[in-house]
């Protein structure tokens, strides 16, 4: 009897103590997120700041979990011009971004960045066409170890991948208020900023026709969805959707296929993917018609 008491005692401290260390564990990960984010906000004066998304800590707020994972989103607006020059579409992967994270079984933070291969691959271009942005965004990434970097999975990435693009069948300016109202409208979903690259492009002396980025995300929706697969934080959330002219007139919207990346990061999709997917084909799709 007294020996039962013992080791009752005994598992109770222990199973008081696993959970101390654990929830210790996940302050010391995301300190050290923290550290990163800061250390790469000091490397990123020179560009124009657009915003920085904190997911785990906004998926918190609306009472979902996902590991600690930041991204921060900075431009420099003559090289956004000289590749949308090239192609408006290429502005779905515009401007930098470089996301900071923890998988959800490690303790230790990865570096995740689009890269110019990543571009140059997705759009077809040419290695020319991406130097200049592979020289900028280099001079960031390098003060971090090499070790940290997520691995990179540019080679198996094809023309158009996991691109989804819709025509509208309204003007431009439009195009731009009816989604925004039609992607506001879903209630648990926000606007985190927009960036207009002709008016940019302008400000460098580039003209480009009418081309539009739109940076939205659920917190909710998109913490569920990040929670076992976070590095698809850099390219699905937030969701990035741009709205181009063509020469012709012709109005299209494009953004990112969430399973698609997933399926490149972490070769598996999730359901909450799927529903997100299906949402947003819904939404923006039913914005444009």
């Amino acid at each position: 009897m007294k020996s039962y008491f013992y080791i009752s005692l005994l598992t109770i401290f222990f199973s008081c103590s696993h959970e101390k260390l654990t929830d210790y564990t996940a302050l010391d990960v995301r300190r050290k997120v923290d550290d990163k984010v800061e250390q790469l906000k000091n490397f990123i004066h020179p560009f124009n700041s657009i915003t920085q998304i904190d997911h785990s800590r906004l998926a918190k707020d609306a009472g979902v979990y996902t590991p600690p994972s930041v991204v921060t989103i900075f431009s420099d607006k003559k090289i956004n011009a000289q590749l949308l020059q090239r192609d408006q579409l290429i502005g779905v992967d515009l401007p930098f971004k470089v996301l900071l994270y923890s998988e959800p079984d490690t303790q230790e933070v990865t570096l995740a960045y689009t890269s110019a291969e990543f571009i140059q691959r997705r759009h077809a271009l040419s290695g020319e066409d991406v130097e200049e942005f592979q020289n900028e965004l280099g001079q960031v990434i390098k003060n971090f170890p090499e070790a940290i970097y997520a691995k990179d999975f540019s080679s198996k990435v094809e023309e158009d991948y996991g691109l989804i693009v819709h025509q509208s069948t309204k003007p431009f300016e439009q195009t731009i208020v009816d989604l925004k109202s039609a992607i506001l409208s879903q209630g648990d979903t926000q606007m985190f900023a927009d960036i207009d690259f002709q008016k940019e492009s302008k400000e460098v002396g580039v003209d480009i026709p009418p081309t539009y980025l739109i940076l939205f995300g659920g917190p909710a929706p998109g913490g569920k969805a990040m929670k076992n697969t976070p590095r698809i934080g850099l390219d699905a959330f937030c969701q990035k959707l741009l709205v181009f002219e063509k020469e012709n007139g012709d109005v299209f919207i494009a953004y990112n296929d969430i399973e698609a990346f997933s399926d490149l990061y972490y070769d598996t999709k999730t359901f909450p993917q799927m529903i997100i997917n299906y949402r947003l084909g819904t939404t923006l799709g039913g914005a444009v018609e």
